[in-house]
């Protein structure tokens, strides 16, 4: 029977394990985030896989306990923890590499993001914890050998080890991942792990203990380079690792334009900032649209005279766009993440308006805030798809509302595909709720919604009309600002939704279960519209054509359902709009179905057109889809490993 082990030596151990636990756990999100994001569903794997390995590690080390070198099985285990975490950064980025996830679309990316995190967390973090795990009731048992009474000996070791884990947690999010990195963060917490090995061995063990020791610090040289590299063709000008984010800037050159970017977490083909050399648009990106809010201002007094807000400004884009469509309009800009603003300053070029910033939660912003604003906009994102709900409830836009003059503007930036979007239909809903008048234009050829609210007023389209750029501004951006204004002064574009979705309280925050219905659970049956109705063809040609001038998508897809023959140009209808959907193998079936009955040589070509793009871009789909697969195997081969070994640690 092994010997028992001195009080301050357990105490240390116990103190350490709690460390390394929580500061690995802590850091591991922050490792993934570069290839999975750092979502709810992240989150939740990560915290889920180490709960079952740590669960399996007690009981493992429960067994050992009886074992005849049982005080020597400390030391072994922490030091086998160690080198294993030492190795989880690398690991981390093989496995996110090997998934290839980063290089699928957003909206088709979710499914892969979801078991990738599943698996990389088993794959990467379960071995180390399960390890750890078996620690304490190692140290409980040595203890209570070395004379301290059980009960004694297990509250003291709990309390150690809680405060262990209450250091490592405070340390790894306020100090470790901002000022060094997740990845030499991990390796402090492997070292603090290896110093608890050394004590609690025995002098036959610490051999092996500084063993493991310079190899934690032969990783922290060896892991160097981006957490994540760059896509092939661009350039990586900046990496940062924040409390809140992990930050890479983007510069390509797309034809004869050079673009910057600010990518945040797993980034796929999504941005949170774009500036584009040579003009102060952002091709097309509803950045450009929300310069239409100002000019909604009821009381009509020029540019100059209003004051706007900011709230989630990123590396200030929207600022880079009023600074040149509203001379002299002040904007107040607010980010959570001063780094962001930062990277603004140093990558993004251009002059932006003017105005006061802060390094703020928006809500608490405006809490804080006694100005008053003419438009206040708000395009804030956390862990990339989630709108906060925080910024998303009745309480919020009550907030939002006190600080808008009469007949002020509140302009949102809401992802979604169609108007039938879960979460848009619950944001307009919410607004609507304290707004007298709130309508939504979806975005032309993006996956973004503009939600325009007014108080004590009305949204006129018709403010648009004769309004025009400056004449400083370059040829090319003067037209298309005119093309944004033509397109928005159509009446025909804005809706005002007749059952908006479910009204968001602080107490009641549905946007997670709602954002897996926009993004989880995206539905292509692959099948065509049947058209069964006993609408006439000319009718439902027209109600289509209205329905595809405001982005109804789904209203495009019933007007053919209703007709009572279905044409070729309603099925181009219906194929432009299942594409927007991003039902793409619906959307291919539409156009051939098309293509087959149409007679129209001029149809025909636009229809072969549409077929070859739609093909092209389903191809990252058919790649997620292919991830996914591949994915769920891992997931059940990590599944099947984990059940053998919890039997055959039943048997230990």
């Amino acid at each position: 029977m092994s010997g028992g082990l001195t009080k301050p030596r357990a105490l240390c151990a116990a103190a350490a394990t709690g460390f390394g636990v929580m500061a690995a756990e802590l850091t591991a999100v922050r490792l993934l985030a570069p290839h999975f994001g750092d979502s709810a569903y992240v989150w939740t794997n990560v915290i889920g896989v180490i709960l079952a390995a740590m669960a399996t590690g007690a009981a493992l080390g429960g067994r050992i306990c009886s074992w005849p070198d049982a005080s020597r099985w400390p030391g072994r285990l922490l030091s086998g923890g160690a080198l294993l975490l030492a190795a989880a950064p690398w690991l981390a980025g093989w496995f996110g590499q090997m998934t290839e996830v980063s290089q699928l679309p957003l909206d088709a990316a979710m499914p892969a993001l979801i078991r990738g995190s599943l698996v990389a967390s088993a794959v990467v973090f379960a071995p180390p914890m399960l390890l750890l795990a078996a620690v304490s009731p190692l140290l409980v048992a040595l203890l209570s050998r070395s004379g301290v009474a059980l009960g004694r000996a297990a509250g003291d070791l709990a309390a150690a080890g809680t405060l262990g884990s209450l250091l490592g947690t405070f340390l790894a999010t306020h100090v470790l991942v901002p000022s060094l990195g997740c990845r030499l963060a991990m390796l402090v917490a492997a070292g603090v792990l290896v110093l608890g090995a050394l004590v609690a061995s025995g002098r036959r063990e610490r051999g092996a203990a500084a063993a493991a020791l310079l190899l934690v610090v032969v990783a922290s040289w060896v892991q160097r380079g981006p957490l994540r590299a760059p896509p092939a063709g661009v350039e990586l000008l900046a990496e940062r690792e924040t409390p809140y984010q992990f930050l890479q800037v983007h510069r390509q050159r797309v034809g004869e334009q050079q673009r910057t970017t600010l990518v945040i977490n797993e980034g796929l083909d999504s941005f949170h900032s774009l500036a584009i050399e040579g003009s102060v648009f952002t091709d097309g990106n509803y950045y450009d649209w929300h310069a239409l809010a100002p000019l909604l201002v009821s009381d009509g007094r020029p540019a100059a005279e209003l004051r706007a807000a900011s709230i989630g400004d990123g590396a200030g884009s929207l600022r880079k766009i009023y600074g040149a469509i509203h001379p002299g309009l002040r904007v107040d800009s607010c980010d959570l993440d001063g780094q962001t603003m930062l990277l603004g300053d140093e990558f993004f070029d251009g002059d932006k308006a003017e105005g006061a910033r802060y390094a703020l939660d928006g809500r608490l912003f405006l809490t804080h805030s006694d100005a008053i604003y003419d438009v206040i906009h708000v395009d804030a994102y956390a862990h990339q798809v989630y709108v906060p709900a925080h910024l998303a409830s009745v309480e919020f836009f009550e907030h939002a509302r006190r600080h808008l003059c009469e007949g002020g503007v509140l302009a949102c930036n809401v992802g979604a595909l169609s108007v039938d979007d879960a979460v848009l239909r619950a944001v307009v809903g919410t607004m609507a709720s304290v707004f007298e008048d709130v309508a939504v234009m979806m975005v032309p050829r993006t996956r973004n919604a503009l939600v325009v609210a007014c108080r004590n007023g009305r949204i006129d389209p018709s403010a648009f009309v004769g309004a025009a750029a400056p004449a400083a501004m370059n040829p090319d951006d003067r037209d298309r600002w005119s093309r944004i204004l033509a397109h928005a002064a159509d009446a025909a574009r804005w809706q005002r939704l007749a059952a908006p979705g479910p009204i968001l309280r602080d107490d009641r925050p549905l946007l997670d279960q709602l954002l897996s219905e926009s993004y989880v659970k995206i539905a292509d049956p692959g099948s065509l519209v049947v058209a069964g109705g006993d609408r006439r063809v000319a009718d439902a040609e027209q109600v289509c054509f209205e329905a595809a001038q405001r982005g109804d998508w789904g209203a495009v897809l019933m007007s053919l359902a209703e007709s009572e023959a279905a044409t070729a140009w309603l099925r181009l209808q219906a194929g432009d709009a299942r594409w927007r959907l991003r039902q793409l193998r619906s959307a291919a079936l539409e156009y051939r179905e098309a293509l087959r009955v149409s007679s129209d040589p001029e149809l025909k070509a636009t229809l072969s057109g549409r077929i070859e793009a739609v093909t092209e871009d389903l191809a990252p789909t058919l790649a997620a889809d292919a991830v996914a697969a591949k994915l769920g195997w891992w997931s059940a081969f990590v599944l099947a490993a984990g059940l053998a070994l919890v039997a055959g640690v039943r048997r230990v």
